[in-house]
């Protein structure tokens, strides 16, 4: 007696399917909200330090300032979003979308700062990026096609 695939009803595999998009409609806000906020506290906290490791220095007391509004509060906002979108059925596709053009946006510039820095120094974060990418798309396209199939059934 042999079971196969076959053999589960359809319930199940539609569950664990539809478990697994749910997980991947999320995975690029909870990266958001993750990055950006350590990166955000790491400015936070030790301004100095943190640009000292990155090559910038700071020659008076308002540059560590705007540093901490540039590195910290701006990304803190951006993870905020996110975690706002993660949480919100209503807002998760807005900020599916907002997470494809910050990561478009981080990417590009990253790109052209390599090619007008002459400097590769960042190179390794394009790995990452470029998942968070391709992941946003198809959290766009899973979400889209969740919510589409949910006024679909609200209309019946």
């Amino acid at each position: 007696m042999g079971i196969t695939i076959n053999s589960y009803p359809v319930e199940v595999k539609n569950a664990n399917t539809s478990r697994f998009a749910a997980v991947l409609r999320r995975a690029p806000l909870t990266m958001m909200t993750v990055i950006f906020t350590l990166i955000s506290f790491r400015f936070l906290v030790h301004p100095v330090r943190s640009a000292a490791e990155a090559g910038i220095g700071f020659t008076a007391p308002g540059g560590i300032t705007i540093a901490r509004v540039a590195f910290a509060a701006f990304p803190l906002a951006l993870a905020i979003l996110a975690f706002s979108s993660l949480i919100s059925a209503r807002w998760r596709l807005a900020g599916l979308y907002m997470a494809l053009i910050v990561d478009s946006v981080v990417m590009a510039i990253r790109i052209l700062g390599f090619w007008l820095d002459h400097s590769t120094a960042s190179a390794p974060l394009l790995a990452p990026e470029a998942v968070l990418l391709v992941l946003s798309i198809v959290a766009i396209r899973l979400e889209s096609a969740w919510l589409q199939r949910q006024r679909n059934i609200s209309g019946l």
